[in-house]
């Protein structure tokens, strides 16, 4: 009657998602990585405690679509530590990166700056 009883760590091994299939999010998004690590490199050298919130987001930010929407999160941060010309360089090399990875309803937002 072992196999009923829950198991402390196959519990956080679901939780965690270890025993689920991998994503399969990187085959339909091949430019998801380079996107993910652009959006992080703009962070790099830049402390504190929600530069920290806003690398996880980026890190674990499921799909494509949901690095789509953390774009202004990310210039919202950006533009008082880095200064708004600054932010806004990385928007526009961050969104061209985005070109033919998005579905069709986000894509119209491109040709747009990001200003909050």
């Amino acid at each position: 009657m072992r196999w009923i009883k829950p198991n402390l760590r196959n519990s956080l091994h679901d939780l965690l998602g270890r025993d689920k299939p991998s994503s399969t999010a990187w085959v339909r998004h091949p430019g998801m990585e380079d996107i993910r690590r652009a959006m992080l490199q703009s962070l790099a050298g830049i402390t504190g405690c929600e530069v920290a919130r806003m690398n996880m987001r980026l890190r674990y930010a499921a799909d494509i679509e949901a690095l789509w929407y953390l774009r202004s999160d990310l210039f919202s941060m950006l533009v008082p530590l880095r200064g708004e010309p600054a932010a806004q360089r990385v928007m526009d090399e961050v969104t061209l990166l985005f070109q033919g990875q998005l579905p069709r309803a986000p894509r119209p937002a491109l040709a747009h700056h990001i200003r909050p």
